[in-house]
């Protein structure tokens, strides 16, 4: 058991593994580990956070594979969500924080606390970025509607997917090349950027990290949905129009299904990237705290709770699908009738998913060849 003596510190916990020493920062060497207790909470906390992650997002991943009718442009954008979200609990959660909390340390070695920094940075930054391409994808549907352009095809959102993670890349992988470094973090059971060193190199990499890797994406995601909360308003009465006429047969009617689907999509966004800052936004204001010089404060507990926060944002996804999302409430009724009795579609979505799939099949029977070039535009968004 760990000792919990007062002149024992973090410093005392790797007395045979200099080279994992070396990136435990000094300003932690004046701290106290917390009571094995504390580690043992952690370590409960995180095995249900990943496994409830885990299980959720393949889940997610599992029902886009295996529905046609889900498998559409847009939804490939939540896809990509949901594969960085599983990796990210994987790796990040259970099993490796949770092994580690039990055992009170991290236990891997230097590589191995810098690979898993790198794995946290890598998919936190793939998830935001990916949200940004979400809500674009609204803003451009529902405040620019001219379909002919809005609408995302499978080449833009593969375009997409390849900027997300190159962009999340740029921010993962400096550490490696002495711009920033990973360092454990908190109870010194997991590891991520290095916020408490002052060299400038370091420093110049969090202001950039903070600015253009966080606040810029939440500034993008935030005038997105502003945007179509000022069109919605705004075109109130004519979108009660459309949604009385989502029972009609006429093909012609399909567009005020895509508008509805539209709007009910980037309100299901809109919730998850809540959720999303309410997740990561204390480390945001961590690395806020430490770039200002106000590290004398960061005490180990309070390193320690935004590695909490930060590992919930696995586990919103499927939730918020499972509650918000129509189509994939149906999906899972259909396929997993045991996984939705606290949250089951409602008669009138039945009814509207079954009206739209109808339309849907007259178009594909009356459009041939033309609507399969055309399918990136006639997919239904978010859905």
């Amino acid at each position: 058991m760990i000792s919990t003596k007062q002149n024992f510190t973090f410093a005392n916990l790797w007395p045979d593994d200099d080279d994992f020493m070396s990136i435990v920062h000094p300003h932690w060497h004046q701290f106290t580990p917390p009571d094995p207790l504390y580690n043992y909470l952690v370590g409960i906390y995180i095995g249900i956070v990943g496994i409830l992650a885990v299980l959720g997002n393949s889940l997610v991943i599992t029902l886009f594979i295996l529905c046609k009718q889900l498998r559409t442009p847009p939804n490939i954008l939540i896809v990509n969500l949901a594969i960085s979200d599983f990796s990210f609990a994987l790796i990040n959660g259970f099993p490796l924080k949770t092994i580690a909390a039990f055992n009170q340390r991290w236990g891997w070695g230097k590589l191995a606390c810098e690979l898993y920094g790198f794995a946290g940075a890598l998919f936190g930054f793939v998830s935001l970025t990916t949200m940004v391409f979400i809500a674009l994808d609204r803003y451009l549907v529902i405040a620019q509607p001219f379909e002919a352009f809005s609408r995302i095809t499978y080449g833009k959102v593969t375009v997409m997917i390849v900027i997300t993670w190159i962009w999340s890349a740029l921010w993962s992988v400096p550490p490696f090349f002495g711009f920033g470094h990973y360092i454990p973090e908190g109870f010194h059971t997991s590891c991520t950027f290095d916020y408490l060193s002052t060299d400038l190199p370091n420093l110049l990499f969090n202001a950039g990290m903070y600015i253009l890797g966080f606040m810029l994406p939440v500034l993008i995601i935030f005038f997105s949905y502003y945007q179509i909360v000022k069109t919605v308003r705004r075109n109130e009465l004519e979108l009660m129009k459309m949604a009385q006429s989502l029972n009609s047969q006429n093909p012609t009617a399909m567009k005020t299904g895509d508008k509805k689907a539209d709007i009910e999509a980037a309100k299901t966004s809109i919730i998850l990237v809540l959720l999303y800052l309410m997740s990561w936004s204390p480390y945001a204001i961590v690395c806020l705290m430490t770039l200002v010089g106000s590290r004398e404060s960061l005490t180990p507990i309070y390193s320690e709770l935004p590695v909490l926060f930060a590992k919930t944002s696995a586990v919103y996804n499927p939730i918020v699908y499972a509650v918000k999302h129509p189509k994939f409430r149906l999906e899972i009724e259909k396929r997993f009738p045991f996984l939705i009795c606290c949250c089951p579609p409602k008669p009138k979505e039945r009814e509207q998913n079954t009206t739209i799939s109808k339309v849907q099949a007259t178009q594909a029977v009356a459009g041939g060849a033309d609507g399969d070039n055309n399918a990136g535009k006639t997919a239904e968004p978010g859905q």
